[in-house]
Order: C-alpha cells, then sequence, then structure tokens
C-alpha cells in the first residue's frame, strides 16, 4: 500500500479544485429566453468560437452529444463556449428541471425558445426543419457550419482550423 507526500495530495487536491471551478464556472445559471433577436445578436457579439446545440427534451442523442462537445473542447483545449438551446419548452416553464439535466450543466449557457419554435428555426437557419440535435459551429466573423448530429472529427477539425 502506497501513501501520497504532502506535496502530492496537495498538487492533487489543487487539481481537483481547478477541475471543480472549471466545471462550476461552465454550468448556466438560469435559463435565457431565446427569442426573435437572440440568434443575430448572439453571432454579432461573439468575441470567441462557440459551439450552440439547439436540443429538445425528447432528443434521444442531445445528452451524448452535448457532453461529447464539452470533452472535445477540453481535450482539444479550445477556449469556445458551449451554449445549449432547448427548444421545446418555454423559460419559466420546468426551468430547476433543465437545470438539473447533467448534459446541459455543461453549457455556459442555456436558452429556452421563447416564441414560434416554427419562427425562431427559420430565423435561426431557413433551412432548418426542427431536428435535433442541430449543432452550430461558430467561429466570429465566418459563416456558421451546421450540422444535424453530432459534428464528425473532420467536422471539428476544419471548426478549430477556423478559429485561428
Amino acid at each position: 500500500m502506497s501513501t501520497l507526500s504532502f506535496p502530492k495530495l496537495a498538487a492533487a487536491a489543487a487539481l481537483l479544485a481547478l477541475a471543480a471551478g472549471w466545471q462550476a464556472a461552465a454550468a448556466p445559471r438560469g435559463i435565457e429566453p431565446f427569442g426573435a433577436g437572440t440568434w443575430p445578436a448572439l453571432q454579432s457579439s461573439l468575441t470567441k468560437p462557440a459551439l450552440v446545440v439547439f436540443s429538445s427534451t425528447s432528443c434521444g442523442n442531445c445528452p451524448a452529444v452535448m457532453q461529447q462537445l464539452s470533452a472535445e473542447l477540453r481535450r482539444r483545449r479550445i477556449d469556445a463556449t458551449l451554449m445549449a438551446v432547448v427548444t421545446d419548452m418555454a423559460p419559466g416553464e420546468d426551468d430547476a428541471h433543465l437545470l438539473r439535466q447533467a448534459h446541459y450543466r455543461v453549457a455556459e449557457r442555456l436558452f429556452a425558445f421563447d416564441g414560434q419554435a416554427a419562427a425562431l428555426r427559420h430565423a435561426v437557419n431557413p433551412g432548418w426543419r426542427g431536428a435535433t440535435p442541430y449543432v452550430g459551429l461558430l467561429v466570429p466573423g465566418q459563416s456558421v457550419r451546421w450540422v444535424t448530429g453530432a459534428p464528425s472529427s473532420a467536422e471539428l477539425d476544419a471548426w478549430a482550423a477556423a478559429r485561428h
């Protein structure tokens, strides 16, 4: 049986604290309304790359995609914002439930559609018919790259390369 020396224990504790702090900083504090002007405002205010996952509460693949993208950002050491937009619940409908979902807790910001869903989808991308997960790969000053489902490694590579 090995024992940890004080310096090793202190280093391990510091690493855990750093990881816990990162997770705490990333978790959304509340549900933000995603209204008619939200998408253009998000795009124009970008100061760093972002991934936006349009999700629904009935989506079976959305939790895994959120977790995958969060892990990819950490693995690749990319300073980017991960956001989620719930398309089938309105702000205030059941915020506590959404905030308890582990896959939404990896997002820095969490939105919920606030208005007529078809109109909001059209405002985001006229070609989007509502399938989720629908992922926007954003780089400030560039066109959005859209992916239905989980982005492939090649798609993430292209997004990561475009951010420079």
